[in-house]
């Protein structure tokens, strides 16, 4: 069994998001296709003209998604972007799924070395890496804590998020909130992980070079071949 949520009119018109193990398939879904699509089109009166559908990644609660079944895929006629976490290693190509992946020009997303991005290399698709943290820090005096993320947009930008939480933030706390900051898409080749902290204040800017995560990834993404274009 899976949970299947799901938004409207955001970076893709239909943004369709799973938690679940095993395969991936419709019988298996607490919230039905048919359902989304319907209160789709009572909404905007027509079908969705692109789709994103994320599996999310649950392997640090010891399951996840392993496969995703052919007919679902195929359902979501308008696919634009699949992203895959690690724990999935198989999505048996069809010749329908592989002429629609081609014609909607579809993006692959995840991690580097992974199946996402051997299968985007296989069929000749887009890849691009997945969003990632790369630096937290907690601040005890204030119970606060803060969150740095690297977004990579539909359009080929690249984000920053800083979340910042702190147990008064519901409450519109002034310490609470969430700040952008762009980078260049492909901030790997022209920047240091030095030029990127350097722009936080004391305690992130030593998270992130601690970390490590940020400096792993950019040495990396130097070797791998990453669609910086607009999807």
């Amino acid at each position: 069994m899976c949970i299947l949520h799901y938004n409207f009119k955001s970076e893709y018109e239909l943004m369709l998001s799973a938690w679940g193990e095993g395969e991936l398939h419709e019988q298996g879904l607490i919230a039905n296709l048919t359902e989304v699509f319907s209160e789709f089109k009572n909404k905007y009166k027509r079908k969705p003209n692109d789709i994103s559908l994320e599996l999310e990644d649950s392997m640090s609660f010891g399951y996840g998604f392993t496969s995703i079944d052919s007919a679902f895929l195929e359902k979501l006629g308008t696919l634009k972007e699949l992203i895959l976490p690690d724990s999935v290693t198989d999505i048996k190509m069809t010749p329908v799924l592989e002429k629609r992946f081609k014609e909607n020009d579809i993006l692959i997303r995840g991690n580097f070395d992974s199946f996402a991005e051997k299968f985007a290399a296989e069929y000749g698709l887009h890849f691009r890496p997945s969003n990632f943290v790369f630096a937290e820090h907690f601040f005890e005096p204030a119970q606060e804590s803060t969150r740095m993320t690297i977004i990579f947009r539909r359009n080929g930008s690249v984000t920053i998020e800083e979340k910042i939480t702190s147990p008064g933030s519901s409450a519109g706390n002034t310490f609470g909130g969430e700040f952008y900051y762009s980078l260049p898409s492909d901030f790997y080749m022209t920047q240091t992980v030095d030029d990127i902290a350097e722009r936080f204040r004391n305690a992130i800017y030593n998270s992130t070079i601690l970390d490590g995560r940020l400096e792993t990834f950019m040495e990396n993404a130097k070797t791998h071949n990453i669609y910086t274009g607009k999807n």
